[in-house]
């Protein structure tokens, strides 16, 4: 047997290209995977929330009855192949600061499919004097944190261990596509599935697809007095990560020069803290990084219209930590002819 003939290779191994690549070795796929590490890239940026409300809009997020039970089961199964936790369920707590607000979130819980998610209270008084003035805290259940730069560094080990993990930026120049098989150097596969995150943009295979790369930069603070009980949210989200230490995030910009923290980033998180809390912090750290967002804000998975062994696993967006686990294993199932790609999902929505 050619050692340097493999099913699959990944190229890329933020949270997409990890779980996908934990999932197929698990089928029993030989795979090798090409990832240069990036301290800036969106899966070590992220602060990993999940949330089954939708922000703003306050509407169930999509699929969350599916995704997140599937995420969570998914996570905690890793956790103790590992002996590690890095997935965190904890209810969310939004704050609501106008009778405008109260009445839009009043009248959305109510909806059908809504109230699985708002059947458990809190107390006022936790917060009381500690963030400023609101008309009502209302408490999210099914929400939860994730460290993903330690899952992604405990799967980093598992496949340096088995000797899966080429830590090379991937060179375009070295791929060879054949009829039935790709080369890649050394390296002979029967597919290349993609999971580069926003450097898909420019791929040239995949630079026809519509992604809208939105640069997102986060605080981590240290403050002893606020309650780690509940994520917070209120114009911005605040995760007790442990030891009085928290998560803040996180801006939106759409042109952007480089993946680099800025000063105006950095104070408009400020403006937002000190709009809601009303005791001391100290800034720690302060990070940037880049979402691959799609202009559907759906995933792009599929198969590349000309090339028939050539895939991308992408567009996970701000929801990577809920949408990645359920589609890496639909997507698996499309690989191995079991399922159709539903439309949502599938790049051929994009394929003129």
């Amino acid at each position: 047997m050619n050692k340097n003939a493999f099913d699959y290779l990944i190229v890329g191994q933020g949270l997409a290209g990890s779980v996908l690549s934990y999932l197929l070795i698990n089928e029993g796929n030989k795979i090798i995977i090409i990832d240069h590490f990036n301290e800036n890239s969106s899966s070590q940026v992220a602060a990993g929330l999940v949330n089954p409300v939708t922000g703003r809009r306050v509407v169930k997020s999509w699929m969350a009855d599916t995704l997140i039970p599937f995420a969570e089961n998914f996570y905690h199964t890793i956790e103790s192949k590992f002996g590690e936790q890095f997935y965190f369920p904890l209810d969310a707590v939004e704050v609501i600061h106008t009778v405008k607000d109260l009445n839009e979130w009043t009248s959305r819980i109510d909806e059908q499919g809504m109230n699985q998610y708002f059947l458990k209270k809190v107390s006022e008084k936790l917060y009381k004097d500690k963030i400023s003035e609101f008309k009502k805290l209302i408490r999210i259940s099914s929400s939860a944190w994730m460290n993903i730069p330690l899952l992604i560094k405990l799967c980093r080990i598992e496949f340096n261990k088995s000797a899966l993990l080429l830590k090379e930026v991937f060179d375009h120049s070295k791929l060879k596509i054949e009829k039935d098989y790709i080369e890649y150097g050394i390296y002979k596969c029967k597919k290349i599935i993609f999971c580069e995150g926003y450097k898909s943009l420019y791929n040239p295979l995949w630079n026809w697809l519509p992604f809208v790369p939105a640069k997102g930069e986060i605080l981590l603070i240290v403050c002893k007095d606020l309650p780690e009980d509940f994520i917070l949210l209120s114009g911005l989200y605040i995760i007790p990560v442990g030891n009085h230490h928290f998560r803040v995030g996180s801006t939106y910009e759409w042109n952007f020069i480089n993946e680099q923290p800025t000063e105006k980033g950095k104070l408009k998180l400020l403006a937002l803290l000190n709009n809601i809390l009303k005791i001391p912090f100290e800034i720690i750290e302060h990070r940037a990084g880049v979402r691959p967002t799609v202009k559907d804000r759906r995933p792009l998975i599929g198969q590349h219209p000309d090339q028939k062994n050539i895939y991308i696993f992408n567009g996970f967006g701000t929801k990577g930590v809920q949408l990645t686990p359920f589609f890496a294993d639909y997507f698996i199932k499309f690989l191995d002819g079991k399922v159709r790609l539903m439309e949502e999902i599938d790049i051929m929505r994009f394929y003129k």
